[in-house]
């Protein structure tokens, strides 16, 4: 399936995002709720070349939005997609992108896109802990796609949609191949543009954020690229503030409990993960199992036990080639 892919989006296409049309020491282009602005925050703090920020940046749900721009050297900035036209006949700039690279981290930005990007707090279960006609607007498509696809008929302002019915509508999404989603066509077109062929580039994998380790090695490659002088002697202070920023955000915890999960890594409960995780686990069971469909009921598995029991168990008679795979 062909995306129409709009990479400017709702701003114009020349919007700038920072202070200046570009940065002399590093220009962060990034996709709303993919850490542009904890990075930025992050080598300004350990870079020798600028001053030191001695608070941290984040918000309740572990943001990096507490800063402003005027509050950073200028030396270090960040943009999105619209740094490509702000720049138009401009080379050999220092650039990192930030992109995706797995099916975990589009399970991350399906989330991330509501609750992080602009601090809008919008979750997958409020499709079905609110009430329709309760609905924050910016996901009222949604519900009307919703409503029409499963045909549900009583749509009073004060009446739910089943649970069972939103975890099924995100299986369905999760379920098709990665490269026919729109998010994943947005992000290849954005790193396919012909403008990045004449900058110096760095594409960091959106897993640096996920997990410390990889943090660390792509950090230093990325110091070592365009000279930012980071302090690494601090490396127990720049842990500390990455593991604050983890703690603080459940949807990344939720999507490395995931991959647990699925490679029976985990024995932890499941009965806090938001609808839209429960149908990746749901999708990527079904995609293992092409002859099981997991079932439609509000009630979700209990720990990934249990889900290895329904696999073993289910009886041979029930088994059929599933319609929503192929």
């Amino acid at each position: 399936m062909k995306h129409d892919i709009d990479l400017w989006q709702d701003y114009p296409m020349d919007h700038r995002w920072d202070q200046d049309q570009n940065a002399s020491l590093l220009n962060i282009v990034f996709h709303g709720g993919t850490f542009g602005n904890f990075l930025r925050y992050f080598l300004e703090r350990f870079s020798t070349k600028t001053p030191n920020i001695p608070r941290l940046p984040f918000t309740d749900t572990g943001t990096s939005h507490a800063f402003r721009n005027k509050d950073f050297s200028g030396l270090i900035q960040r943009y999105h997609s619209s740094f490509i036209n702000d720049n138009e006949g401009h080379t050999g700039l220092p650039v990192c992108l930030i992109t995706p690279s797995t099916k975990k981290h589009f399970l991350y930005l399906k989330k991330a896109q509501w609750f992080r990007a602009g601090d809008f707090k919008i979750s997958p279960d409020d499709l079905w802990s609110k009430a329709i006609g309760e609905m924050p607007e910016v996901i009222a498509n949604q519900v009307k796609g919703i409503i029409k696809l499963y045909d549900i008929k009583d749509t009073a302002h004060f009446t739910w949609i089943p649970k069972f019915i939103i975890r099924d509508w995100y299986k369905l999404e999760f379920l098709q191949d990665l490269e026919d989603t729109h998010n994943y066509q947005w992000f290849d077109a954005l790193k396919k543009h012909p403008f990045w062929e004449e900058q110096k580039m760095f594409h960091l994998d959106l897993e640096t954020f996920f997990d410390w380790d990889s943090f660390v090695e792509n950090i230093t490659e990325l110091d070592d690229m365009f000279g930012l002088a980071l302090d690494f002697d601090r490396q127990a202070e720049m842990k500390e503030i990455f593991d604050r920023g983890l703690s603080l955000d459940v949807i990344r915890q939720e999507c490395n409990l995931v991959e647990d999960v699925l490679a029976n890594r985990s024995d932890l409960r499941l009965d806090q993960l938001d609808v839209a995780t429960e149908a990746f686990i749901y999708a990527e069971t079904e995609r293992a199992n092409p002859d099981i469909q997991m079932p439609l009921t509000n009630r979700f598995f209990r720990d990934a036990e249990e889900i290895r029991q329904f696999i073993e168990h289910f009886p041979n008679w029930y088994r059929r080639s599933n319609p929503n795979l192929g």
